[in-house]
């Protein structure tokens, strides 16, 4: 027995390593699924020094379900990002962005499953996505763009409780419509 293998006996006391069904959450890819960048105004806007554009993100989440057997699901963050020259009242740059991955939830408990889908793996893939949303900008003539790290926890509570909100408020209209 190598050196490696006896430690790692001891530490499982003579037991195998353990198996990977044992991990909850396993990402199998990463893709860009669709990406746009416009740059309408150009090359006006890279060259008449437009100065730094104001910018509005908007970034939904999405996930479906691709295997119940395999507890297998997408999850893709959603970008659009506009750069607009506020005295000028002109686009500088527009850039969409899907960016997803495949991931396998294994043995994780049923309520947790949306938790995990929208917050956890969102903050995995943020990164990646932020770095091409950067490039993007680099290669369309501008600066790098670096977006600001999002609090997927607060998005999620806030959608549960928008959630919440619309079902209180249909509940409400079916109400008055049966009175």
């Amino acid at each position: 027995m190598t050196d490696n293998e006896n430690k790692e006996s001891k530490k499982n006391n003579g037991t195998k390593p353990a198996k990977s069904e044992q991990v909850p959450v396993q990402v199998h890819s990463q893709y860009v699924k669709d990406m746009s960048f416009e740059n309408p105004n150009s090359p006006d806007s890279i060259l008449n020094n437009w100065g730094a554009p104001e910018t509005h993100v908007q970034v939904n989440i999405q996930y479906r379900q691709l295997s119940e057997e395999k507890k297998l699901y997408e999850v893709v963050l959603l970008f659009r990002i506009e750069a607009k020259n506020k005295e000028k009242d002109k686009m500088a740059f527009i850039i969409e962005l899907a960016y997803g991955c495949a991931v396998s939830l294994g043995n994780l408990p049923k309520d947790n499953v949306e938790p995990v889908l929208m917050i956890e793996i969102p903050k995995l893939l943020f990164p990646f996505a932020r770095e091409i949303i950067a490039n993007g900008s680099i290669q369309g003539g501008y600066p790098p763009l670096y977006i600001q790290p999002i609090n997927f926890e607060a998005v999620y509570v806030q959608r549960l409780e928008q959630q919440k909100a619309e079902a209180e408020a249909g509940k409400d209209t079916k109400e008055k419509a049966s009175v």
